[in-house]
């Protein structure tokens, strides 16, 4: 029997809907002969229509979940998120802010501050796993879901109004949330933040019960 795409296996188990049939379905129409790009389809498509079912059929404690990722996030960087790239830029190269203002030298700001970020996320898909409970799997990529979404459209509003007035001054508890999907990180986090998402929710899910 031909060997399954096990990392598409494994995000249909942990992602996609609770149906022991649908996992068997793909499973033979893959050993019939389909392709390994077939078999990609299915799953990514049953992922996500797995998570709009679920948003459909639980709303409330969807936004519950996914509006708890968020607070979290944006509190470590309202609170801290200054203080800790800072910090670590500090520790690691001896940089600081004033004396990146007047060198232009901010490469190691920006490395903490993703480092930062991505960490931030991670921690707050792990929240969302935790409020969302079982099955998990949807809220969180609705979570991701609404992660691109606001990370492209910042980007697109940000380029625009930088086109229109030359700058756009973000402050930064936003700069954290946004900066990963800017172009001097080469729009990185349109795939890493919801990956990592994924990643760091999956790992906090409960193991599915299998029969």
């Amino acid at each position: 029997m031909r060997t399954l795409p096990r990392f598409a296996t494994a995000l249909l188990v942990r992602f996609g809907p609770q149906e022991e049939p649908l996992l068997g379905d793909l499973v033979e129409e893959y050993a019939a002969g389909r392709s390994r790009a077939w078999y990609w389809r299915q799953v990514l498509a049953a992922v996500a229509l797995g998570a709009m079912r679920n948003v459909g059929a639980h709303p409330a404690r969807t936004v519950i979940a996914i509006a708890a990722g968020w607070t979290t996030a944006m509190l470590v960087f309202v609170l801290a998120g200054d203080r800790i790239a800072d910090g670590l830029a500090r520790w690691l190269w001896a940089w600081d802010r004033a004396t990146a203002y007047q060198t232009g030298e901010w490469w190691p700001f920006w490395i903490t501050s993703s480092a930062l970020s991505y960490g931030v996320f991670a921690l707050s898909a792990v929240v969302v796993a935790r409020v969302a409970r079982r099955p998990a799997g949807p809220v969180l990529v609705a979570y991701a879901g609404s992660m691109v979404l606001v990370l492209a459209a910042s980007a697109v509003a940000i380029d625009v109004l930088t086109r229109m007035w030359g700058r756009v001054p973000v402050p930064h508890p936003l700069f954290y949330v946004v900066s990963v999907a800017l172009p001097f990180y080469w729009r990185a986090g349109l795939v890493l933040a919801p990956a990592i998402v994924l990643a760091a929710g999956g790992a906090a899910m409960p193991r599915p019960v299998r029969p």
